[in-house]
């Protein structure tokens, strides 16, 4: 079970880092200009961190042993979904390198959804031992 967490922990944490390093990397560089910002939007927040959200939530999902603690996976994966736009379009604004919208609400659903989505199919799929009846 702790093995399935910390598994968990690793994929959407690599992603994460990944695409925060790409921002980074891509705006310090000039690679990341007007059009293209639209285009890592599309990479990260539509495909990438989706992805990684719904396989982490699955595996956790899978971790029957936790019981009700599961449910914290989604909602965990969203507020790092919030916080990956916070660490990169809102700081970039602060820092009056780019003019972005800022994180809102809907950020964090874009989140939640695909992350409740693979838990709901790691549960669904997870291995449950019966009680057996006693005789």
């Amino acid at each position: 079970m702790k093995k399935r967490l910390i598994r968990a922990a690793i994929v959407y944490g690599a992603v994460w880092l990944a695409c925060l390093a790409l921002y980074w990397g891509s705006l310090a560089t000039g690679a990341l200009g007007g059009g293209c910002i639209m285009g890592y939007v599309i990479l990260t927040f539509h495909v990438a961190l989706p992805i990684a959200g719904v396989v982490a939530a699955f595996m956790v999902g899978r971790a029957a042993g936790l019981g009700w603690w599961r449910l914290a996976a989604p909602v965990a994966i969203a507020v790092l979904y919030v916080l990956h736009s916070a660490a990169t379009f809102s700081l970039s604004n602060a820092l009056g390198l780019t003019n972005i919208a800022p994180a809102d609400l809907a950020t964090f659903m874009y989140g939640l959804i695909p992350a409740a989505i693979g838990l709901a199919v790691g549960c669904a799929t997870s291995r449950r031992t019966s009680p057996q009846p006693k005789l």
